[in-house]
């Protein structure tokens, strides 16, 4: 492993005991700690989009790719304590969190080499935060399986709106959700002959994995709910 994906690694479990420990402190204390890493994150990004990259790099950045609308969906919903859809920001922080650390232990370097190392240590925290935020806030809340169209519904706004916005946004060719939606995995390793009867498996194969991730997003926070109800009972008996 090189050292990036080293790093990753250890910031990965380093972050879960994090979570882990939060998660057994009253419901109270811990809400004011998301709520205080969502303003930071916020507050943050809303500077790197906003003021940096534009007045310093001469670049508008639009968030496109499903992390980088995390950034800003996930803490807002966490802020305002907006219930009715607040399993969309535990599920979406999550999701981008996990996937994003898991990327980058297992082929981080070959990935992520040639960017900034600047640019790599800012994602690596966003990312953690997300992931930290998403983490806690399972084991306070319970969440109905039958909100599971929540979920698809933020989904599909999420692909809807990148292919809206794909005519202005920099770089999008190299953005994992243009790669993905333009079955870019497909294209590049198979035959042209083959794209036709290939491609539409590749698309329903995608739209079947979001529907598991969703699927389990509910089963996992029940579970975490329930494992840490009775940590946190045990703690107070003792």
């Amino acid at each position: 492993m090189d050292w990036l994906n080293i790093t990753a690694l250890l910031l990965f479990i380093i972050v879960n005991i994090a979570a882990y420990t939060v998660g057994k402190m009253s419901e109270a204390m811990s809400e004011k700690l998301v709520r205080a890493l969502s303003l930071i994150l916020l507050c943050g990004n809303l500077l790197r989009y906003v003021v940096i990259y534009p007045l310093f790099y001469h670049v508008i950045k639009i968030p496109a790719e499903f992390s980088t609308l995390a950034y800003f969906i996930a803490p807002l919903i966490l802020l305002s304590r907006w219930e009715k859809i607040s399993c969309w920001a535990a599920y979406s922080s999550l999701m981008a969190g996990f996937f994003y650390y898991m990327t980058m232990i297992v082929a981080g370097e070959t990935i992520y080499g040639a960017s900034s190392r600047t640019d790599t240590a800012i994602s690596l925290l966003c990312h953690g935060t997300l992931y930290f935020c998403g983490f806690v806030t399972i084991t306070k809340k319970q969440y109905d399986p039958r909100d599971v169209w929540k979920l698809l519904v933020g989904i599909g706004y999420v692909i809807i709106r990148a292919k809206m916005l794909r005519p202005i946004v920099a770089d999008g060719n190299g953005m994992l959700i243009y790669l993905l939606l333009d079955a870019v995995p497909i294209k590049r390793f198979l035959p042209e002959e083959t794209w036709k009867a290939v491609v539409p498996i590749y698309y329903s194969a995608v739209i079947l994995f979001l529907l598991v991730t969703a699927l389990c997003f509910f089963h996992i926070s029940e579970r975490q709910y329930k494992k840490f109800s009775h940590l946190r009972n045990s703690e107070k008996k003792a």
